[in-house]
């Protein structure tokens, strides 16, 4: 009951607030920005091993993505695409892949104006991110400090009980007791979160690369064993992704809307496109610019979309979707009859808890900045406490609530975060065409 009235309250502001905000903006992002998204992707990648120069910062920029990807390649990825497909069914990947196109503009925008409002504290470290342009920029800190309370209950709820749960299912499967396993997570979480945000890019740069490489290695391993199946399941994609009956009567039918709102749903916790986490976390990245952080940020959402796809397709061609079982079992199944043999439900379960693992490190971090602009550093070592206490809490939830908490917190998020984007686009449009040439539509074409 509980879980169905917060399902009902996110289908409501997905609907009418998130997915016209994001198609709006983004649209117009990405028209204004001459597709800087899709122009500007293969300098994002040659930026990574540039050497630091002068720029400030405290982290590079490798680190700075391995950090966001370390909070984008989460359970969305994996567990978050079985409950979209169960949910929305397969026409809510089509709704993800226009979410996180348009959301990649909005994302750019995020963290130019989180880094060009950017401060240093005493301990010589930048902090940035919605805060403070919003505060600063903006000019209001009721919603710098609502898009701070947001956060917080997004860290306990996205990036922690819901990251848990969805380590514990196959666990718990496998004969593993789930307190006692989210108790051992609790230590190795607090490991790196109590060295804050430096000793977290550090982690995140060593075992990020390596988890999506185990992942989508196996991955395309199932999708090329079953190549001749992905016709049929591209074409079942595109059919389900609207309703007929809906586009004849003008209004949105019932899977029309549990396509949209999962797939969008989805796309918004797997990438955090537009939620604002993102900016907090490259705020801290060393650069020339604010528009170089930008730029910096748009290769994240392409290798979290090309996991979640890898994800949703080995469900597809499995039949996995249609077997009745729930998140993170889903996907097990899937790779472990995919590939044939038992070991593929270990590549799962081992990429689940990478994965989860730097997600909740990331938003921890995340966390911490939000702590210190409301109530002062004093107030960060109490919170991670109370963080990493609220570990072992996710064993014991059960995943639809779990689920239902973590879209609205991220749903709110958003909302903040774009009403401070829309003050300050023209900040975004002109910074960015003073950095580049105008780009032709030629080179986008």
């Amino acid at each position: 009951m509980v879980s169905d009235l917060i399902e009902n309250i996110n289908t409501f502001i997905t609907i009418w607030f998130v997915f016209p905000a994001i198609l709006i903006l983004g649209g117009y992002l990405t028209y204004k920005l001459r597709c800087i998204q899709l122009t500007k992707v293969s300098l994002s990648a040659k930026m990574l091993f540039a050497p630091s120069g002068n720029r400030e910062g405290n982290i590079t920029p490798f680190q700075a993505v391995s950090a966001v990807l370390a909070g984008n390649l989460g359970t969305g990825n994996i567990s978050g695409m079985a409950v979209a497909l169960t949910c929305g069914g397969p026409g809510a990947l089509v709704w993800m892949w226009i979410m996180a196109f348009l959301g990649s503009a909005i994302q750019y925008a995020n963290c130019l104006l989180g880094t060009k409002f950017r401060v240093r504290n005493s301990q010589g470290e930048f902090s940035g991110g919605p805060m403070f342009y919003l505060r600063d920029g903006l000019k209001s800190k009721t919603l710098a400090y609502l898009f701070c309370i947001f956060t917080i209950f997004a860290a306990f709820t996205v990036g922690n009980l819901v990251q848990i749960h969805s380590i514990v299912l196959p666990l718990e499967t496998a004969g593993y007791n789930p307190l006692h396993v989210g108790i051992v997570l609790a230590g190795v979480v607090a490991i790196v979160i109590l060295g804050g945000i430096e000793r977290f890019a550090r982690v995140a740069a060593s075992i990020v690369p390596f988890k999506a490489f185990l992942y989508l290695g196996c991955a395309g391993a199932i999708l090329f064993l079953n190549a001749s199946k992905l016709p049929e399941v591209f074409f079942l994609l595109f059919t389900t992704a609207q309703s007929s009956e809906a586009m004849v009567s003008g209004f949105l039918g019932f899977m029309t809307v549990k396509a949209i709102t999962t797939g969008f749903g989805r796309g918004l916790f797997a990438t955090d496109a537009g939620t604002g986490i993102v900016p907090i976390l490259q705020a801290t990245a060393q650069t020339e610019s604010p528009v170089m952080t930008g730029i910096n940020a748009l290769l994240a959402p392409v290798v979290t979309m090309l996991v979640c796809t890898a994800t949703a397709l080995v469900l597809l061609v499995t039949g996995a979707w249609q077997t009745g079982l729930e998140s993170t079992n889903m996907v097990t199944y899937a790779f472990e009859s995919g590939l044939g043999a038992s070991f593929g439900k270990y590549i799962v379960i081992v990429s689940l808890v990478l994965f989860a693992y730097t997600t909740v490190l990331a938003w921890a971090c995340c966390m911490d900045k939000s702590v210190e602009f409301l109530l002062g550093r004093s107030a960060i070592l109490p919170l991670r406490l109370i963080f990493i206490l609220f570990v072992p809490v996710g064993t014991l939830l059960h995943v639809s609530i779990v689920w239902a908490l973590a879209d609205v917190c991220i749903s709110l998020m958003l909302l903040v975060n774009l009403i401070g984007i829309v003050r300050l686009i023209h900040t975004v449009i002109n910074d960015t065409n003073a950095h580049f040439e105008p780009v032709s539509i030629k080179e986008i074409i």
